[in-house]
């Protein structure tokens, strides 16, 4: 995974970058303001002026990372690059998911999502999440069963990756249908919200297990049954959204 803040624009964002090189490096339980401000290549005292501690600097260090994702996925179809004004708005900001991250099919990008969450390895691809960063998300989604702050900000996070899902289940399900008719009225009809519900939860315990055991051989057969699940569902999926 290339670093987000190769190319920092303000101090907050050289801060935030040295922030997420010594995260991943060291982990959460070994990250410390100290190590943190050896990456920093401005004065290590500038850290301290700017936040209280390490978990109000890494906090805001998830913030500003799903703020930059949000702004990439905003309006119209995930399958297509964002607009120039929102290319404009963020010309400063990191590169959190470039052009290139949506030149790919709905079905392709799910694909990718459920891989980064349960075999991280076997992505080929500079801008997915690697082990590492994987492993670094587990920790501090960790943090909220006993942080509010981080309780508030995965709660943000999951509302941000669910209206993500449900727009790329709604999309691969017209990929799927060809563009044909909208299945709405059928009473087997599935609502996109309800698939992108079921792979986020699959996809939030899939991290979980995999960044908390040795034994990966429940990887392909959990994949083949979310595939599998994929395979039936998409073809019932309401291709229009309900709220316009």
């Amino acid at each position: 995974m290339n670093d987000p803040f190769a190319e920092p624009s303000d101090t907050r964002q050289a801060i935030l970058g040295a922030a997420f090189r010594a995260l991943c490096e060291h982990g959460y339980a070994n990250v410390t303001i100290q190590r943190i401000g050896d990456e920093f290549d401005k004065s290590p005292s500038l850290v301290y002026h700017h936040y209280d501690g390490k978990d109000d600097l890494l906090i805001d260090l998830l913030g500003f990372l799903l703020d930059e994702f949000e702004a990439s996925v905003a309006d119209g179809p995930v399958t297509e690059p964002p607009g120039e004004d929102a290319a404009a708005a963020g010309e400063d900001a990191p590169e959190v998911a470039p052009e290139e991250a949506f030149d790919r099919s709905a079905r392709e990008q799910l694909d990718g999502y459920l891989t980064a969450a349960v075999d991280p390895a076997s992505l080929d691809d500079a801008y997915a999440p690697d082990e590492r960063f994987v492993t670094v998300m587990t920790e501090l989604r960790s943090q909220a069963a006993s942080d509010e702050a981080y309780r508030d900000h995965f709660d943000r996070s999951d509302r941000v990756f669910g209206e993500y899902l449900e727009r790329l289940v709604r999309e691969a399900a017209t990929e799927v249908s060809g563009g044909g008719d909208d299945v709405s009225g059928d009473e087997r009809t599935v609502a996109a919200s309800e698939v992108a519900a079921t792979l986020q939860t699959f996809a939030t315990g899939g991290m979980f297990r995999w960044a908390t055991t040795n034994d990966g051989a429940w990887v392909e057969d959990s994949r083949r049954g979310i595939d599998r699940y994929l395979e039936a569902m998409l073809p019932l999926v309401e291709t229009t959204d309900p709220d316009e």
